[in-house]
């Protein structure tokens, strides 16, 4: 009892959360295995499959209570991190892969609310890139429910597979109506898909709404930067996947503060890129046509916080090396484009500037005191006024002249 007590209170917990089909948390866990920097890792748990169909049955079952369900997900995430206590290094970290983006939504409030002070990682791709991976996987595993592990080891029979998380949707979006009408124009797999992954991020978007209540400030992981497809600002098409994955693993492994082993990020790089490799050949057959995109946007505009909800979603990090889990401003257009068109940077943000966006957002205004136009926008003060967060990097977290000598 010590000794769990111990490791309890030593070893820090980071929860990935996903909507991508399975792409950006398998990419993360199998970098953070490779760079081999202290990171004990457990992906996709059944446990947490079996967990999301009950909670998705709560309203007719009423057989376990919402407080029971939490108790549960903290008992089992410690005494799973018990298991690998023998693989936490460095790091003093075990990362957990949550099931797929079919399970986000009803996993991830109760998962916050119970580990709020642990680390958490969304990590999204674009609707369109998301369908192109989920068909994938649907040609490659079949759509049985019956999956045969890929090993003997407890690793392997101990997950679930992506293909059953990933493209069949638990939690019905009864609160968008036009949703159904415009799912009918795409065939049932297409339609499964884009279903599962609105689910994802309206539960994201949702808890960020909260987040004043709910302490919700995750890693926002966007997989164009780290798949070479997206770049920042107007045009700007440049490489920023080793940025991206340097910034993710300096939060996952909690070593911003310091600079990480040069070793570690090669093997990172290296797996990085073979993940790449994976990806463009395991999807290059279920490339959606032009029409299909199209369709698949018109689903995904009946989510009227998705539609101004950009190509990057809320919070989304940047690539660079002083990131902060802040985003400096929204970015515009939305989040199932094609990315790397359009993308930021209007320095000149008239629009909004004393009021909402059109669906009611209120942006911090510079009369405020707050320039949203660089990173760490709560942490700067540049418009006259004084701001109520701080980065410790631009300002301090008091004023020493304050103080007599």
């Amino acid at each position: 009892a010590t000794a769990f007590e111990g490791q309890m209170t030593s070893n820090a917990l980071c929860f990935v959360a996903d909507a991508s089909c399975g792409l950006g948390s398998d990419t993360l866990v199998n970098v953070v295995k490779e760079s081999d920097h202290g990171v004990a890792t457990i992906s996709n748990p059944a446990w947490m499959t079996c967990l999301s169909i009950l909670l998705s049955k709560i309203n007719k079952t009423h057989t376990i209570t919402v407080p029971q369900f939490e108790r549960i997900i903290f008992s089992l995430c410690r005494l799973d991190a018990w298991r690998v206590r023998n693989s936490v290094g460095v790091s003093r970290t075990v990362l957990f892969s949550l099931p797929g983006q079919s399970c986000v939504p009803l996993l991830l409030p109760l998962i916050q609310k119970v580990f709020v002070h642990e680390r958490h990682v969304f990590v999204y791709d674009g609707a369109s890139y998301t369908v192109e991976m989920g068909l994938a996987l649907r040609k490659k595993h079949g759509t049985s429910y019956r999956q045969q592990a890929s090993s003997e080891t407890w690793d392997a029979v101990s997950s679930s597979p992506s293909v059953i998380t990933s493209t069949f949707p638990m939690k019905p979006l009864r609160h968008i109506r036009e949703l159904p009408e415009k799912l009918a124009n795409l065939d049932g797999e297409q339609a499964s898909i884009v279903e599962a992954w609105i689910a994802s991020v309206d539960m994201f978007l949702d808890m960020k709404a909260r987040e004043r209540k709910n302490f919700y400030t995750p890693f926002v992981c966007r997989m164009g930067f780290l798949m070479k497809r997206s770049g920042i600002g107007n045009g700007y098409g440049g490489d920023l996947s080793e940025v991206a994955l340097k910034n993710a693993l300096e939060y996952i492994t909690g070593s911003k503060s310091r600079a990480l082993p040069e070793k570690v990020m090669e093997r990172a790089v290296a797996c990085l890129t073979e993940r790449r490799s994976a990806y463009e050949d395991a999807v290059k057959e279920s490339r959606l046509e032009y029409d299909e995109k199209i369709l698949v946007e018109k689903c995904v505009f009946t989510h009227k916080s998705i539609l101004i909800g950009e190509k990057t979603l809320l919070d989304t990090v940047k690539p660079q090396e002083d990131w902060s889990l802040k985003a400096a401003k929204k970015l515009k257009s939305c989040l199932c484009c094609i990315p790397g068109e359009g993308d930021e940077e209007d320095e000149d943000s008239s629009d909004n500037e004393d009021g909402g966006n059109e669906d009611g957002d209120k942006p911090t205004s510079k009369k405020r005191g707050i320039d949203l136009s660089v990173p760490g926008a709560f942490a700067t003060n540049n418009g006259g006024g004084r701001a109520k967060y701080v980065d410790g990097k631009t300002q301090f977290a008091f004023d020493p002249t304050m103080f007599s000598k």
